[in-house]
């Protein structure tokens, strides 16, 4: 009786475990993702926006400077 209520224990103990693993994943690819919508502006024309390194519509200027 023992030896089971011990393995009972230790496989809540497992399954415990791994749940906690895979929160910690997805809180990191969130981190990623939200990393990757960030918006970039032209250096002579703040008024366009878009992702990194996409070209400015005005200039032709690579959009480098983040928006806050």
């Amino acid at each position: 009786m023992k030896k089971i209520l011990f393995i009972a224990l230790l496989m809540a103990l497992l399954v415990v475990s791994c749940n906690s693993k895979s929160k910690s994943t997805e809180s990191s690819n969130s981190e990623k993702t939200e990393m990757g919508t960030k918006k970039y502006s032209c250096p002579m024309h703040p008024e366009v926006q878009g992702k990194l390194d996409d070209k400015c519509s005005k200039c032709g200027m690579k959009l480098n400077v983040e928006v806050k």
